[in-house]
């Protein structure tokens, strides 16, 4: 049978320290959306703060899941970049920590407004600041991938970003040259795969982590 792990148990701090940019990968959206806000979870401190960037759900919606969802982030700590062609929030608003960026195709409008948001952060006193990105098969799927390979590795190498990074990627929509060349942005690959009416993540390019297939304890929809 398969060893059932928490996230806490597998990505210790000393993990986190060596692969902080992480690329979040399954088969489709329904079997990864809920894996990279656990990790966060399992990573973010009291005093962390992250800077979320949506490309297909409402601003609001996206929030409220990861305040619901990551208890230990305050929602002062949070921002948001709406990059959906419909916003909650139709302008910046660095008070409120809200950005909105006219599509998700308008990948330097993106990139300006998540270094905004997370300088905002940090002049807010947040020292630890997590990037979460709900997708980037959305972004693949409306743009070139050469453009968006340069978005991902501009956001990687800001360093706004001083906790840790999550993009996923759905594979049942991304072209397989394309994840193979995603891949080698990050320094850790986390699989997601459904089973026996749970998930399971195997750690790719990742040290200090169990080998193989492992089942996830928390209770995943």
């Amino acid at each position: 049978m398969t060893q059932a792990y928490r996230f806490e148990e597998v990505l210790t701090d000393a993990v986190l320290s060596r692969h902080r940019d992480l690329l979040v990968a399954g088969p489709s959206r329904e079997t990864v959306r809920p894996v990279p806000t656990r990790i966060l979870a399992a990573a973010a401190d009291p005093a962390d703060g992250a800077a979320l960037v949506t490309t297909r759900d409402a601003a609001r919606t996206l929030l409220d899941r990861v305040g619901m969802e990551v208890p230990a982030l305050e929602r002062d700590r949070i921002g948001v970049v709406d990059c959906t062609p419909t916003h909650d929030v139709v302008r910046a608003n660095p008070r409120e920590r809200h950005w909105s960026v006219p599509s998700p195709t308008d990948l330097t409008g993106a990139s300006m407004a998540i270094n905004e948001c997370l300088e905002t952060l940090r002049e807010a006193g947040v020292a630890r600041r997590h990037l979460l990105v709900d997708s980037l098969s959305t972004l693949l799927l409306s743009t070139d991938a050469e453009t968006v390979f340069r978005y991902a590795h501009q956001v990687l190498l800001s360093g706004g970003a001083t906790g840790l990074s999550l993009f996923p990627v759905y594979t049942n929509v991304t072209d397989g040259t394309d994840f193979e060349r995603l891949k080698h942005l990050f320094d850790g690959l986390v699989r997601v795969r459904r089973r026996d009416g749970g998930r399971e993540v195997r750690f790719v390019g990742m040290e200090g982590v169990p080998a193989g297939w492992v089942r996830l304890a928390d209770a995943v929809e």
